[in-house]
């Protein structure tokens, strides 16, 4: 199922609906994500951004059968399919005007995980949230200016271990460590994520519309500005890997139960 969208008062919510999945998207599908990011950009009368999953994971990243579906591809073909996909993702979350806001309904992994790490504010539905960033595992560098978003939001060390070990992030630690503004304790991620939206919405109650844009801008500016910059890099390194079928060969391996793993 493509992602949606609903507007509930001045937040422009965006769903990521396919739970037999667990959220995990096809390039279609990440370009439909981008189109709506675009579409709540320019929307007139919302102020914040909220994107929110259903089902038990937030999202696995990336779909298996799209990965699998770039074999033996040249490197025109992975620029085209992957690389100009994935700077333009990196684009519009550093270039979002509003408040871009993640509500985390359960783990989030790789690609999708990287982009989580741009956002202003993420917030998740309990204590069974965690992030991974599982690129040794696959073979692959790091996406998306993960390399950048995660020392700065981590801290140096703690990004170290968890992308070159593979080790995933508990929800505790994220809060810890700033990452995640908080944990909430509830079962029900339609709850979690209505809530989310309330909440959002008495939060923007008597606060300057164009002035939250402003200092946005200004806060998160050097931030962005090496964002960029890393994405570039990463995408030009990872190039390399996608033509080498390195992480079409290890997502074969971990399907068939030859390759340990920590996805």
């Amino acid at each position: 199922m493509s992602p949606s969208y609903k507007i509930v008062n001045q937040v422009f919510v965006i769903v990521l609906d396919d739970p037999h999945t667990r959220n995990a998207l096809t390039i279609p599908q990440f370009v439909q994500l981008a189109e709506l990011l675009e579409l709540a950009d320019k929307h007139p009368h919302t102020t914040a951004t909220l994107v929110v999953g259903r089902g038990p994971m937030f999202s696995a990243g990336a779909n298996i059968k799209t990965v699998a579906e770039l074999k033996n591809k040249t490197s025109s073909e992975i620029l085209s399919e992957i690389s100009a996909k994935n700077l333009y993702l990196v684009h519009l979350f550093t270039s979002h005007r509003k408040l871009l806001v993640v509500g985390l309904n359960g783990p989030v992994i790789g690609l999708t995980a990287s982009l989580v790490a741009l956002a202003d504010l993420v917030y998740a539905q309990n204590q069974k949230v965690f992030m991974s960033f599982p690129f040794t595992n696959i073979g692959l560098t790091t996406e998306c200016a993960a390399a950048v978003s995660l020392p700065h939001r981590l801290g140096l060390s703690t990004a170290l271990e968890h992308v070159l070990l593979a080790k995933p992030l508990s929800a505790a630690k994220l809060h810890e460590l700033g990452l995640v503004n908080r944990v909430f304790d509830l079962d029900d991620c339609d709850a979690f994520n209505d809530q989310l939206a309330n909440m959002l919405t008495k939060e923007l109650v008597g606060l300057d519309r164009d002035t939250i844009f402003v200092n946005k801008r200004l806060m998160r500016h050097t931030f962005d500005t090496q964002v960029r910059a890393q994405a570039l890099q990463e995408t030009m390194s990872g190039v390399a890997d996608w033509t080498a079928n390195k992480p079409q060969t290890a997502f074969d391996e971990i399907v068939a139960g030859k390759r340990k793993h920590k996805l």
